[in-house]
């Protein structure tokens, strides 16, 4: 036997085999069928119940012993019929742009679903009353970045919300960027969360601007360089993931505050420090007097704990300051 041949003809491998055997060994019964098929009774007894249902095998009178039939009859039969059935699934598949439609409700719905998991809030008030109410839901934890000063218009609400929810046992974490605490507002803010029992880092890296709620819900501004304009809510999980891991890496890379970031002019003093060799080029390059540039040269090496210039380059990128 040569593998399934007629499977084309859709015979499956046991009929095929029977039907070989009987035309090899015409007359033979049931029980020698299984045998030399290696097969049980009861299986043979279905491929020859089909067989004969297809028209390739005859049964004796007495139904006890079967042949097959002549071997071209058998293949224009089993042709025929497969053609047909063969027809009936074109037939199927011409017709079957009606499930278009079911299929397009299924995906309209996956739409549907998606657009659920963003939602998005206009404008400075909504999204400042979107985060009180979003906080007043959560029950665990906050986590906040603050990447540039925070607006004087909203200042307010946001420092009253914040110690609100916090003296409520609400667990924070919040990343402040240098250039927000620039401000003496915002320091004298942070050390007030700090005094609540926030955990308050500071950073001079990239920071993007999000809050994020009991690790289910995320608010992110929706223009990237401010939060006027409006934000996204977002409950969508493989979102929320992807901030939740940004959120603890900006976290990780973070320093405390606000006695270990330096400065605004500070910070240029280090990066100019890190290129010039010379003072006189250093304080040029910033627009400052040599006598201020060195200022923050001898500041800056005393809060390094270096005692050289290079030294204190290398300390600063430790701390991440440059």
């Amino acid at each position: 036997m040569e593998g399934n041949a007629l499977a084309v003809l859709g015979l499956s491998s046991q009929e095929e085999a029977v039907y070989r055997l009987l035309l090899r060994s015409p007359g033979v019964g049931l029980t020698v069928i299984a045998h030399v098929c290696g097969t049980s009774q009861d299986d043979a007894q279905t491929a020859l119940a089909r067989l004969r249902d297809l028209g390739v095998v005859r049964a004796a009178t007495d139904r006890s012993t079967f042949s097959g039939v002549d071997p071209a009859t058998a293949v224009d039969r089993l042709a025929r019929l497969r053609i047909h059935g063969l027809q009936g699934e074109i037939r199927q598949v011409a017709s079957s742009r009606h499930l278009i439609d079911t299929l397009t409700e299924d995906q309209q719905a996956c739409q549907r679903a998606a657009i659920s998991e963003l939602q998005q809030v206009d404008g400075l008030d909504q999204v400042i009353a979107c985060v009180d109410e979003l906080s007043f839901f959560a029950r665990e934890e906050r986590l906040t970045t603050h990447p540039g000063p925070i607006l004087t218009g909203a200042f307010d609400a946001v420092r009253t919300s914040d110690l609100k929810y916090l003296r409520r046992g609400l667990a924070m974490r919040t990343i402040v960027h240098a250039d927000a605490l620039d401000c003496r507002q915002v320091n004298r803010f942070t050390s007030e969360l700090t005094e609540q029992g926030a955990q308050v880092r500071g950073t001079t890296g990239p920071l993007e601007r999000m809050v994020i709620f009991d690790r289910r819900t995320a608010l992110v501004a929706t223009d990237p360089d401010g939060i006027t304009r409006g934000a996204l809510i977002v409950h969508q999980p493989g979102l929320l993931a992807h901030l939740l891991s940004l959120f603890e890496h900006r976290w990780s890379q973070g320093c405390t505050v606000p006695d270990e970031l330096p400065t605004t002019a500070e910070r240029h003093v280090l990066q100019v420090m890190a290129r010039v060799d010379k003072d006189e080029t250093g304080a040029r390059e910033l627009g400052m007097s040599l006598r201020t540039y060195r200022s923050h040269v001898a500041a800056l090496l005393r809060r390094l704990d270096a005692p050289n210039r290079f030294q204190a380059a290398l300390a600063a990128r430790d701390r991440r300051w440059l």
